[in-house]
């Protein structure tokens, strides 16, 4: 039987002399770039090896070997580089990866490894036994080498053997909350269509009510029950999105199923029972909320009791380099375009940016860039004019412009009664006036504690 084979790889020049050999004329060999390979559709034609030249590690899986994922006949991949295989792209492959060739050896080594990949072939048998250390893998769960997201990832798997525990998940809009809660449900081995996100902003108490809990048969004008989010996502996840905003009244119906894992329809007479883990999401610090009792403490300190803090990306500058190429990647993948890198100098710019709408905003940045892009490099130019020309300030710095000093001294004392955790004296201290007067500025400025 005939081996069909894909090679794949940007740079054909390094292996002319090995596909002229004779010995390759007994394959069926079709030779394609990266980007060509995103434009077709791979996945129509039954490979049975893939030759992958990976001159840079994938951060960002391309659509098409996702799709070959899927397939259940027999195939084989075959990868050169000199870099640790994605974490994503083990899982998703797992045995069928035969071989990880380095690239100094791989046009010696190359011509043995497909004749061995083809005498498996032959046999339907798979390689087992790994040639390849995974241990530095770029990507696995949330990306980057902030020290915060090593603890996150770590921590996700903590939280995913408790399997029902609920979780809170808090962080600027924009740094991936839904991302984070999405990742807690895959660490379960759970279908995506058991994961559901609702938004709790601008719904009514009713709305909601209806929504988590259900409505009875009786009290339905049309002649049937609804079904409860509980029940339809039963054994999965569900994420409440701007959890803050949820009415105490579904606050604490909400407490008692958490406590009982248990709850009664709208209008219904028989108790319905279901698994499900709440994750709450929020940009806020939710202790806020409670002690100005607009947030149920029973509640809180059950989603509390496994919080995660995503922080800004302003905060994980070493970051932004690498999620700047993953998304360089990833939109290449997307529109099949060959753009390889991103110049020194907005590089620089990315990393003095300020960054307000996270990790949301920078996805899109390169979207736009990778579009407009009519080179194998971004440049400054591809860059929005807002970060071309420095405008980088925050919604804070910029109001602050604009306030008058009464308001500055406003802001400052409460900034500094935050770090105080409202400890007057110690705030007193680090203003310099006495206790007296910043009871008083406080009454002046209307600022609880």
């Amino acid at each position: 039987m005939q081996t069909k084979i894909i090679f794949i790889s940007d740079k054909f020049e390094r292996f002319q002399s090995l596909l002229r050999q004779k010995s390759f004329s007994e394959y069926n060999i079709d030779l394609m770039n990266h980007a060509e390979a995103n434009r077709k559709c791979i996945f129509q034609t039954f490979y049975n090896l893939f030759i992958v030249d990976l001159i840079e590690p994938w951060l960002a899986l391309p659509p098409w070997i996702r799709e070959q994922g899927q397939h259940q006949y027999f195939f084989q991949f075959i990868f050169i580089s000199d870099a640790p295989l994605n974490a994503e792209l083990v899982n998703l492959l797992q045995h069928r990866i035969f071989k990880v060739i380095n690239r100094r050896s791989s046009i010696e080594s190359l011509p043995e490894v497909i004749q061995k990949a083809h005498s498996y072939s032959d046999k339907r048998l798979y390689k087992h036994e790994k040639a390849y250390q995974n241990k530095n893998s770029y990507i696995s769960g949330l990306s980057g080498r902030h020290p915060s997201i090593e603890r996150i990832n770590e921590f996700i798997g903590i939280v995913s053997k408790a399997r029902y525990a609920p979780c809170l998940i808090r962080g600027e809009s924009g740094t991936g909350k839904n991302y984070c809660a999405r990742l807690i449900h895959r660490a379960n081995d759970l279908r995506d269509d058991l994961f559901f996100v609702k938004n709790c902003e601008n719904a009514t108490t009713n709305e909601l009510i209806g929504d988590l809990f259900g409505v009875g048969q009786e009290n339905d004008l049309y002649g049937y029950k609804r079904k409860s989010l509980l029940e339809q996502y039963s054994g999965g996840t569900l994420v409440l999105k701007n959890i803050e905003k949820l009415p105490l009244d579904v606050q604490s119906k909400l407490l008692l199923y958490l406590e009982n894992r248990t709850f009664k329809p709208f209008g219904a007479k028989n108790i319905v029972e279901a698994n499900i883990r709440l994750i709450g999401a929020t940009q806020h610090n939710l202790e806020w909320f409670v002690k100005r009792q607009s947030f149920n403490p029973g509640l809180f300190y059950h989603l509390n009791a496994f919080e995660i803090y995503l922080y800004p990306l302003r905060e994980r500058g070493e970051d932004i380099n690498l999620l700047s190429l993953y998304y360089l990647q990833y939109y290449n993948n997307q529109y099949g375009k060959g753009v390889k890198s991103i110049s020194s100098g907005a590089q620089q710019l990315l990393k003095e940016y300020k960054w307000p709408g996270n990790i949301k905003e920078l996805k899109n940045v390169f979207e736009r860039a990778v579009l407009v892009c009519n080179s194998d490099q971004i440049t400054i130019y591809e860059l929005p004019a807002s970060i071309r020309i420095g405008k980088t300030k925050t919604q804070e710095e910029e109001y602050i412009g604009n306030c008058t000093i009464r308001e500055i001294e406003r802001i400052h004392i409460k900034r500094v009664l935050l770090k105080t955790k409202g400890n007057k004296s110690k705030a007193a201290q680090i203003l310099d006036i006495s206790r007296t007067t910043l009871r008083e500025k406080m009454r002046q400025y209307a600022i609880n504690n």
